[in-house]
């Protein structure tokens, strides 16, 4: 006997399907009766698969810019973010392609309008920074000269030569820009029938508000999943993500093309949360894997 499928939400207007052999249909036919159609993508997450339509889909990729991972700035070693940048150049963004998956960079890039009004916390984070007081186990907060909207002044790069850094988090800075590997491969899609998109963001999340100009081009073109991946991990690829959850887009968190320079706890708070209450965990390698078994009905 054939399992039941299941509709899960509001049949006449946005709804997944569920089939226990299959697991969570995320296509959004425009009833549930409507046969498949068009070109599927069974993806694997950590509990049942989902079914997605390439051309109802986006990567987006939170924060990959020289302020968080070139060398040259703040001391930055190796760490997870490169790992996750390697891991997307890798598979997740060559799948991406293959399969005709728009490919959205969200990024920090605050304009001198946006400067006047930031709320206190945002200079609060990237000013103020923690170390141990006197207390047992005990912590303050230390104020840099370093801040939104400061000149962080000439980098060396690996080539030797020096580049003006630009204003911290500003706009059309050196410090804003993709980081260069992930930038050559933005650089390279504008010739493409499917160019990458960037959209700046004045806020951990780039989805806040209701509305930015990330969600009306999202929702222009008819996209309604979010595959997610970027730095950090807990901050603002989560941040973004739950937003883009609650304005009503399916998110999934891609967990291989992420990463954090916060404590183990906070990325496994993030991925049980993203197993249920903010939608599916998958993986760049299930995407990578996903697309190569993609069929069309």
């Amino acid at each position: 006997m054939a399992s039941k499928v299941s509709v899960v939400g509001n049949p006449k207007s946005r709804f997944w399907l569920f089939h226990l052999d299959h697991g969570f249909d995320l296509t959004h036919p425009s009833s549930p009766d409507q046969a498949p159609s068009g070109r599927r993508i069974k993806l694997p997450t950590t509990t049942m698969p989902v079914t997605v339509a390439p051309e109802k889909k986006a990567l987006v990729i939170i924060d990959m810019q020289n302020i968080f991972l070139s060398p040259t700035m703040f001391g930055k070693v190796r760490g997870e973010g490169h790992e996750a940048e390697d891991t997307l150049l890798r598979t997740g963004i060559p799948a991406a392609r293959n399969a005709g998956i728009q490919i959205v960079h969200v990024t920090w890039g605050i304009s001198e309008k946006e400067l006047h009004v930031l709320p206190p916390i945002i200079f609060r984070i990237f000013r103020f920074s923690e170390t141990e007081n006197d207390e047992p186990g005990g912590m303050k907060e230390v104020e840099s000269d370093l801040g939104v909207g400061v000149d962080y002044g000439d980098v060396k790069l690996p080539s030797g030569s020096t580049v003006s850094a630009g204003r911290l988090l500003m706009r059309d800075q050196w410090n804003t820009a993709l980081h260069n590997p992930l930038q050559q491969e933005f650089d390279k899609s504008q010739t493409t029938a499917l160019p990458d998109v960037r959209f700046h963001k004045s806020r951990l999340s780039g989805f806040w508000g209701g509305t930015t100009p990330c969600i009306e081009y999202l929702k222009e073109k008819g996209i309604t999943t979010l595959l997610f991946a970027g730095v950090n991990t807990d901050q603002c690829v989560l941040a973004s993500l739950q937003d883009a959850c609650n304005v009503g887009f399916d998110t999934i968190l891609l967990r291989d093309g992420c990463g954090t320079i916060s404590p183990e706890y906070a990325t496994k708070m993030v991925e049980l949360n993203c197993r249920k209450s903010w939608v599916f965990m998958s993986s760049c390698y299930g995407l990578e894997n996903g697309v190569k078994s993609m069929e069309t009905l």
